[in-house]
């Protein structure tokens, strides 16, 4: 049994006898919520029973210790959920290469699915976006995409800077490593550097974190003490289990900011390691207005090389003919 809070659990048969750190209880709140929420999925039947045996037992002792007053009693809740996806990111090993790799699937109404990657060091940024091609191909009403519009781009600016992380304060990469990851003192630097937006500061420090969290190379302890900010921001909701684009089970929270005539965000998560699987925005009417799904991520030791531009020289990166 390797999850530490379901061994002390096993070990105290059945309620464990000392206090669990906030940490452990924000795990086992979410992993008993998990247990009860997640949706059948077919097994062989030489081993449901074996599964069934294992998920009855583990949810009966998780619900004997919160009943018995071991841990807080709230329902799992975002904040436990954020809580459980900080602590499973601080213990991620730490990696390193000369690029930082994302590749996602971005899905927009106006366009066919198509797939990004960005290559990023402290000194470049390449993209790779097959945008171009997925908005002509839903035009012509076509789901295959043309390769001719497609270009691995150098996204630096005209006088050789590159774009930062994050969305509001654009940070560079040195910058990034430089922040706290106490989520007090990081809350309070990017709340500080912030622009006002008009929208509430709320929102403000949301759109910063996710945006931080989708394609930036945070270090472990900076991804935890990001969850950790979030968690601390008002109105944000537990959704429940769920299934990302790729398949994948995932634990969904939403920030709803509709009353402001601003979307609805929702973030699908896996709480155990702490890893952003995909990230939704609807419009006011709950119409889906984009969904990026973050399929491969890490460092790498190298990228390719820049093509020429779609248009030709001192064309837009992301514009077609």
């Amino acid at each position: 049994m390797d999850d530490p809070v379901m061994r002390r659990l096993a070990d105290a048969d059945p309620v464990p006898t000392g206090p669990l750190t906030l940490a452990e209880t924000a795990r086992a709140q979410s992993v008993l919520y998990r247990i009860m929420a997640r949706p059948r999925t077919a097994v062989r039947r030489s081993h449901r029973r074996r599964l069934w045996t294992r998920g009855a037992a583990a949810a009966a002792a998780l619900a004997t210790a919160l009943l018995a007053g071991t841990f807080a009693t709230t329902p799992a809740s975002a904040r436990y959920v954020l809580l459980e996806a900080a602590a499973g990111a601080a213990v991620q090993p730490v990696e390193d290469g000369e690029y930082w790799y994302v590749r996602s699937q971005e899905d927009d109404p106006r366009s066919v699915p198509y797939q990004r990657e960005v290559w990023r060091s402290a000194d470049s940024f390449l993209l790779r976006s097959e945008s171009s091609a997925a908005f002509a191909a839903w035009e012509a009403g076509v789901s295959f995409l043309d390769p001719e519009l497609v270009r691995v781009q150098d996204m630096s600016n005209d006088d050789g800077t590159i774009a930062g992380f994050g969305d509001g304060v654009q940070l560079t990469w040195a910058k990034l490593e430089s922040l706290p990851s106490d989520p007090d003192a990081l809350s309070r630097q990017l709340t500080a550097e912030l622009a006002v937006s008009g929208h509430g500061g709320d929102w403000d420090l949301w759109n910063q974190v996710v945006g931080m969290l989708q394609e930036s190379p945070a270090s472990p302890e900076l991804r935890r003490g990001l969850w950790q900010v979030l968690s601390g921001i008002s109105g944000v909701e537990l959704v429940g289990a769920v299934t990302d684009s790729a398949g994948r089970e995932a634990t969904a929270i939403q920030a709803d900011f509709t009353d402001r005539r601003l979307p609805r965000y929702e973030l699908l998560l896996d709480p155990g390691d702490g890893a952003l699987l995909e990230t939704r925005v609807y419009d006011l009417d709950d119409s889906l207005l984009f969904r990026s799904t973050v399929l491969e991520q890490g460092y790498r030791d190298a990228a390719p090389a820049p093509e020429p531009p779609l248009c030709g020289p001192g064309s837009a990166p992301e514009q077609s003919c």
